[in-house]
């Protein structure tokens, strides 16, 4: 499982040992002569190129590896993630149930933020598809869909003839029709303890799902997404498709919040917003959740005597007089700093990602405890 994989990556550093992350794009129409083969190939010469002797040497064994997998393996799904460090016996390889951009990445650590990027944008789903006796739970995530469970009640119908009136009968009806959908409330609720979900998406006749969603206790409403008409026995892959739409646009509005709590936060000395303040947040150990935009970050440097992440790439540390190194993209490093120390991250997109980039330069984060009072990112520079 990737995900219980993901702190060890975070963790991993290669020391001296170049580590090669390589990500694929494997759609379809690029299986047909793998033609992501050479994709691999062409950009790993633009890297290589930006290597020294030693490294370029190192990673040898990684790249032979790496094209020996995709030789010989066949691809798993429309996506690929690969971690190879040879001299730390680091090998783990992710078939994506969704596509990824192709990139090259050699560096001290794993690169992983196109697979943070994926891991956030798709949340963990419970479709609950129900008509007035019958019930199809399905979970989806990461792009799939896997039907949990099927839940059938005996519901008899609303004309039966024998001795009761009519309207005793609908009332009779009316009350199986109740029990039948507590029921399944009761065994979303079972399913959201044994299976934690994100969000909540009801499917099925309109009085169906607003009976149920009446009955659904808090814990199920705090997460309900939206609702779709259908039939009790659609195939999943339409099932799927509408709760991708439900799920693209639940996540654009929680990002488009998210943005604004993010800027009520750092005017209450809560948050901050800009690369030099939140870098020096990270760097103090301040951060409880970082929020980054979905584009690379620029260079900076860390200094390996006492931590400092700069937005700069300077000669001497400016805490403590100590040499840094050079990062290339030093929002990555953030990213890794704030997991290793036990923060969340989320990668913002579309209007909440423009949104972050004016505001605050790609990046901004919400903190453990409050520290110095900062100015705004605009009167800080003096405008």
């Amino acid at each position: 499982m990737i995900t219980a994989d993901l702190q060890y990556l975070v963790a991993f550093a290669g020391g001296d040992a170049p580590v090669l992350s390589v990500y694929l794009n494997l759609a379809p129409e690029r299986q047909i002569r793998r033609s992501y083969r050479t994709a691999f190939d062409d950009l790993l010469k633009t890297v290589e190129a930006g290597l020294d002797d030693a490294w370029r040497t190192a990673v040898q064994a990684d790249v032979e590896r790496v094209r020996a997998y995709l030789r010989d393996q066949p691809p798993g799904g429309p996506g690929l993630a690969l971690f190879s460090c040879s001299a730390q016996n680091l090998w783990q390889s992710y078939a994506l149930p969704v596509p990824v951009a192709d990139r090259v990445h050699v560096g001290p650590r794993p690169y992983l933020r196109p697979l943070l990027d994926v891991l956030d944008e798709y949340e963990r789903y419970v479709v609950a598809l129900v008509d007035k006796e019958k019930a199809r739970l399905f979970m989806v995530y990461l792009g799939e869909i896997v039907e949990q469970e099927f839940v059938e009640d005996l519901v008899p119908g609303k004309h039966e003839q024998g001795g009761w009136s009519q309207a005793n009968y609908q009332r009779h009806h009316a009350a199986h029709v109740f029990w039948h959908l507590r029921r399944v409330a009761e065994e979303l609720s079972a399913l959201l303890w044994r299976k934690p979900f994100d969000r909540l998406v009801l499917a099925g006749p309109p009085e169906a799902t607003a009976e149920l969603r009446r009955l659904l206790p808090r814990r199920l409403r705090e997460r309900l997404a939206g609702t779709f008409p259908a039939e009790i026995f659609a195939p999943p892959s339409e099932i799927l498709a509408k709760t991708r739409e439900i799920e693209r646009e639940a996540e654009r509005v929680a990002e488009e919040r998210l943005i604004d709590d993010l800027l009520d936060a750092v005017f209450v000395g809560r948050g901050v917003r800009g690369l030099a303040p939140t870098l020096r947040a990270i760097s103090r150990g301040a951060v409880h959740r970082l929020i980054v935009t979905d584009a690379a970050g620029p260079p900076g440097a860390e200094c390996p005597a006492c931590g400092l992440l700069i937005a700069e790439c300077t000669i001497s540390c400016p805490e403590c007089g100590g040499t840094p190194r050079r990062l290339d993209d030093v929002v990555e490093r953030a990213v890794e700093r704030t997991l290793n120390e036990g923060g969340l991250v989320e990668t913002v997109h579309g209007p909440a990602s423009d949104r972050l980039s004016r505001e605050g330069e790609g990046i901004g984060a919400f903190l453990r405890f409050q520290l110095e009072v900062s100015l705004p990112i605009e009167e800080a520079e003096g405008g």
